[in-house]
């Protein structure tokens, strides 16, 4: 039985520039070069002009749960013993929505609406992993 951890390939050209800049604990998206569009998932043209240029730039780490799901059923033998777990669509503003692991193990009290900050997994050299977590309320 495989009990290794499933990684994204960081060296994919089209999201090697995401997984860089979550090594220094920043989320990048792709801004075109020609209208500043944002645009998360990456692409090879803008969704607004067709450009082909694109800059990487930091967006804010933070938004609110757009949707979710709490997973009771592991994929892969790495989450057999980490069930349930919640998997989070967080809306970031600017049409930004990105998804990633719930970090907080409470997934019984994850709604729409719940403002999250991304949390940065370091799991080794090579790989960080965004995932979301409760903001603290003031």
């Amino acid at each position: 039985m495989n009990t290794l951890r499933p990684l994204p390939n960081v060296d994919d050209p089209l999201y090697a520039p995401h997984f860089e800049g979550l090594k220094h604990k920043q989320v990048l998206v792709q801004h075109c070069s020609s209208c500043e569009h944002k645009q998360w998932p990456p692409r090879e043209r803008c969704f607004s002009c067709h450009g082909d240029r694109f800059e990487w730039k930091p967006i804010e780490p933070r938004g609110e749960v757009f949707t979710y799901m709490v997973a009771n059923r592991a994929f892969d033998p790495y989450f057999k013993d980490r069930l349930p777990y919640g998997i989070v669509v967080a809306d970031l503003g600017d049409g930004i929505r990105i998804l990633a692991a719930y970090a907080d193990v409470d997934v019984d009290e994850l709604e729409c609406g719940v403002a999250v900050q991304a949390y940065f997994e370091r799991v080794n050299d090579a790989v960080t992993v965004l995932k979301w977590e409760r903001r603290p309320t003031v």
